[in-house]
């Protein structure tokens, strides 16, 4: 039996920009219902034990305003449905959610903010499905969300700044760290001091990172990455290996380390599935991560009623996040009849520029090169639910199939449990790379409904 729920905002995401909104939103006495899948409020960037000895360290919202915001939705008139999934969304403002995994349940709001946040992205290699190899946001929410270390040593890889924050964070848990291999440059590390001036918070979030790997001695190792992993059932050594300027790997320079367990993302991208399936137009801009929603100044998307704030609308850290929650809560106010500030929006909309200069200049720091994903050997898995390798998705593209749909019909990447989710970035890229097309020319997968895997029994309860 489905359930019907009406509302003024649904809200999808209880993360940095949807817990922000909630609490601006109820303030103003609409009627509110915040869904998230995790058990808890405040997303990756508020994660923490529920004891007080909290072993995260230098957490840059750790400020006791943002810090609270969790604690002061639940005590608010906000119902917030835990362990819900949105499977679906219309055109006409019409949500349907799996909660508990048990029922379906419908809701029918006068809008609708979407702030379902990002998702790390990979380059596969050699081994990468073996048991041990793990994402460094798996890591994190180990240590953040249950306070175990996902190994007692440990290496570390990939590229951006959340690669040194969660190595600083195992350091700090007591965790052995053999090494950090960092695919970027020490110049562009030195590069974001210029950058910095309106974003001083952060760059003492970083500086404390180093600080704390540089003192526990840690090899940090730039223009480096993972060459393969090897373990019989389960992960044993991690092979690292030097890069040269355009990303290839220089040979000889590889270095064996024998570890239990390797933490490795890449960057992040935008769960973009919802906006997608709404018919929110889309557009990829490289200073803002790739493909995110477009969104105009009241942070309302093309579909009239649906406001898209956070990680969607750009990859920009949790201050944009916060920002952007709050300009988006007005947007929905101004939406429903409410008066809103206006200078108030001025000042949001001048911080918001600021954030995002910042990030841009990460995104273009961070932008992994072609060459690295033309040199994923053949025999590397590319979808792991279906088993898709390397050479399939190459000869595919010689038949013909150089898009995502087509690859899709072709040899069903993107129909397994995860549905893309991990792969489909990744496939973005190899066709960009192979077929020497701009990124912003790939299309992303299509959507359907149900965007995540949906339990039978809950459409007979």
């Amino acid at each position: 039996m489905t359930l019907g729920i009406k509302c003024d905002t649904a809200i999808v995401g209880a993360g940095c920009a949807g817990v922000v909104a909630a609490h601006i939103l109820a303030d103003h006495g609409l009627d509110i219902l915040v869904m998230d899948e995790t058990p808890h409020t405040g997303g990756q960037s508020l994660r923490s034990l529920p004891w007080p000895q909290n072993p995260s360290i230098f957490t840059g919202l750790n400020r006791p305003g943002i810090r609270r915001l969790p604690g002061r939705i639940k005590t608010a008139p906000v119902p917030i449905m835990h362990r819900t999934q949105v499977i679906g969304i219309d055109g006409h403002l019409e949500i349907l959610a799996e909660k508990n995994g048990k029922e379906i349940i419908c809701i029918t709001p006068q809008a609708v903010l979407l702030a379902t946040g990002a998702r790390e992205t990979f380059v596969p290699f050699p081994g990468w499905t073996l048991p041990g190899v793990i994402s460094t946001g798996a890591a994190q929410i180990l240590m953040k969300g249950s306070g175990i270390l996902p190994a007692d040593n440990m290496v570390a890889a990939g590229l951006g700044p959340f690669l040194t924050a969660v190595s600083a964070e195992y350091l700090s848990n007591r965790g052995r760290l053999l090494s950090i291999a960092d695919f970027g440059k020490m110049q562009g590390k030195l590069g974001m001091l210029t950058h910095g001036f309106h974003q001083f918070s952060k760059l003492l979030e970083g500086t404390r990172y180093l600080a704390k790997i540089l003192g526990s001695k840690v090899p940090f190792h730039h223009q480096t990455m993972v060459l393969e992993a090897t373990g019989t059932k389960e992960l044993e050594r991690v092979v690292l290996a030097r890069v040269d300027n355009q990303g290839k790997i220089i040979a000889g320079t590889g270095k064996i380390y024998t570890t239990g367990c390797l933490a490795i993302g890449w960057g992040f991208a935008p769960n973009l599935e919802l906006p997608l399936q709404a018919g929110c137009a889309i557009l990829h801009d490289p200073e803002l991560g790739g493909w995110v929603t477009a969104v105009n100044d009241a942070f309302e998307s093309s579909i009239p009623g649906i406001f898209c704030a956070g990680e969607i609308t750009g990859i920009a850290g949790a201050s944009k996040s916060i920002i952007e929650g709050e300009l988006a809560a007005r947007g929905i106010l101004e939406k429903l009849g409410r008066e809103v500030d206006e200078n108030r929006m001025a000042v949001l909309q001048r911080q918001r520029k600021h954030v995002l200069a910042f990030g841009a200049y990460f995104n273009r720091l961070h932008r992994v090169p072609d060459t690295v994903f033309c040199a994923i050997p053949d025999t590397v898995t590319i979808c792991r639910c279906e088993n898709i390798t390397m050479g399939d998705i190459k000869t595919a593209v010689k038949k013909g199939y150089d898009t995502p749909a087509l690859l899709k019909k072709a040899l069903r990447c993107g129909m397994g449990f995860c549905q893309g989710r991990t792969c489909g970035p990744v496939i973005n890229r190899i066709l960009a790379a192979v077929t020497n097309r701009p990124a912003g020319d790939i299309p992303m997968l299509p959507v359907r409904m149900p965007v995540k895997p949906v339990s039978v029994r809950s459409f007979l309860q």
